[in-house]
């Protein structure tokens, strides 16, 4: 688990005021008791200890900055979340993504995308692909990821087996932040 210590300063050289980040990695034996502290909002920038403000001063001190503050105190994440809808049709095509730093926030897009794709006023899928009891019309391939719990990466899609220029695709892909 990375803590990112938002903090305030100004630089050595200017006094120009800046606001700036420094990432501590918490130790691998603690981080449910860090997730804990930071959800209790024990760990915040108006609570924080004295060695903490000693340490964050230190290392300011190699970024060539004067410590004054800490801001904020988040965990930084090593994923983001990408939902993503392409779309082909004979006349326009299109890709629209949304990026998500909670896996559950990125699932309810997720699931909201599939419902817009199968209202019939919005997609050409709602009007032909199923019929009134939810089944895949013939002439269509459906293909769809089982949900579960887990954070996983899921898919939706929906072509024309007629015709390769109609399709929608919905992804939700968990991506590591390098």
């Amino acid at each position: 688990m990375t803590l990112e210590f938002i903090c305030k300063g100004y630089l050595a050289t200017t006094k120009e005021e800046t606001t700036y980040t420094i990432e501590i990695a918490a130790e691998n034996d603690f981080p449910e008791c860090f997730k804990e502290i930071l959800q209790k909002g024990e760990l915040n920038s108006d609570h924080y200890s004295y060695t903490i403000n000693i340490a964050l001063r230190e290392l300011s001190w190699f970024k060539n900055i004067i410590f004054k503050n800490v801001i904020a105190i988040n965990e930084k994440h090593k994923y983001i979340y990408l939902v993503m809808l392409e779309w082909l049709t004979e006349d326009d095509n299109g890709f629209d993504y949304y990026l998500y730093r909670n896996y559950n926030d990125a699932k309810d897009k997720y699931k909201r995308l599939i419902v817009d794709e199968n209202d019939a006023d919005i997609s050409w899928v709602g009007s032909e692909v199923f019929d009134e009891n939810g089944e895949v019309n013939e002439d269509f391939e459906f293909e769809c990821s089982e949900e579960t719990d887990e954070e996983k990466n899921l898919c939706w899609k929906v072509a024309d087996a007629k015709s390769y220029n109609r399709y929608s695709i919905i992804t939700l892909t968990k991506v590591e932040i390098l």
